[in-house]
C-alpha cells in the first residue's frame, strides 16, 4: 500500500491543502497529531481530515484544548494559541479530539506523536532519545512527530545506530536496518529553517520512504493569523522556518 504521512498541520489549513494536493495518489494517509494549535484554522483543518478519511493519532496540542494534557510548560505562545483554538471549536470537533487515539498500528508500522515511552511528552531528536522506542516497538517502523523537523534514527541489523536529518527527496529502504524511527517533519510548523511544507511517502510493498517538502501561501496564513489576533511570533517563525 503507497502511506502518505504527515504530522503536525497546527491549524495551519494552506500548508495541509498544498500536502494534500500532492498526495493524491496515495492510497491512505496517516497523521502523526497535532491538527490543531498555533494556526488560524483548527475547525477548517479538523473538517479535512476527517472528511479525507485521513486516520490520525492526537498530539499534545491537540489533547490540551480538551483538557487531557498538562498545559503548565507550555509557553505563552502556545497557551494563548490554545486558548484561541477552544474558541474556535465546536462541540463536534471537540469529541472528535477527544476520540484520538494515542497510537495506532498498521500492517508493518506504528505511529504515535511523542514517543511509545511517553506519547505526549517525549521529544526523540537523537539515537539516545530513541532508545526505549526501538525496546517498545513491536513493528520494524515507527512514524513519530512533535520535533517539528525531519529526522531519521535506526538501529540497524548489525546492533549499531544510525541517525541523521533528512532532506526533501532523501530515501530510505526500511529492510536495511532491525528498527526504524521516522519523523516526517512538520506539515503547518517547520522548524528546521525551510518554511515548507514536509511530509513523507511510504510504500508498504517496496519498503521504500521518501520525505518531501512542498511551498505554500505562507503570507496568506500569516494574514489570518494577524486578523485572528494569535501572537505576532507565531506568524513570524512561518516564514523563518524555525
Amino acid at each position: 500500500m503507497l502511506y502518505g504521512i504527515i504530522t503536525d498541520i497546527h491549524g495551519n489549513l494552506e500548508a495541509l491543502a498544498a500536502v494534500l494536493a500532492q498526495l493524491q495518489g496515495v492510497e491512505r494517509i496517516v497523521c502523526a497529531g497535532d491538527i490543531v494549535g498555533y494556526g488560524p484554522e483548527p475547525v477548517e483543518c479538523i473538517n479535512k481530515i476527517k472528511d479525507l478519511g485521513i486516520v490520525s493519532i492526537a498530539g499534545n496540542h491537540d489533547k490540551a484544548v480538551v483538557g487531557e494534557h498538562d498545559t503548565r510548560w507550555f509557553n505563552k505562545r502556545a497557551l494563548a494559541a490554545v486558548e484561541f483554538t477552544k474558541q474556535q471549536l465546536k462541540f463536534e470537533n471537540l469529541e472528535y479530539l477527544r476520540g484520538l487515539p494515542l497510537e495506532i498500528h498498521e500492517d508493518d508500522f506504528q505511529v504515535v506523536h511523542g514517543s511509545l515511552h511517553s506519547p505526549l511528552e517525549d521529544y526523540v531528536v537523537s539515537v539516545s532519545d530513541a532508545l526505549p522506542t526501538f525496546e517498545k516497538m513491536t513493528k520494524p517502523l515507527c512514524f513519530v512527530g512533535h520535533y517539528h523537523r525531519p529526522l531519521f534514527l535506526a538501529r540497524k541489523k548489525d546492533g549499531f545506530y544510525a541517525g541523521h536529518a533528512l532532506l526533501d527527496g532523501d530515501e530510505l529502504l526500511i529492510d536495511d536496518y532491525d528498527r526504524v524511527i521516522i519523523n516526517v517533519g512538520a506539515v503547518g510548523q517547520p522548524r528546521d529553517r525551510d518554511p515548507r511544507a514536509s511530509y513523507g511517502i511510504y510504500n508498504s510493498k517496496t519498503k521504500l520512504f521518501s520525505l518531501h517538502r512542498i511551498p505554500y501561501e505562507i503570507e496568506k496564513v500569516q494574514d489570518k493569523m494577524t486578523k485572528a489576533g494569535l501572537p505576532q511570533q507565531l506568524s513570524d517563525r512561518l516564514k523563518l522556518g524555525r
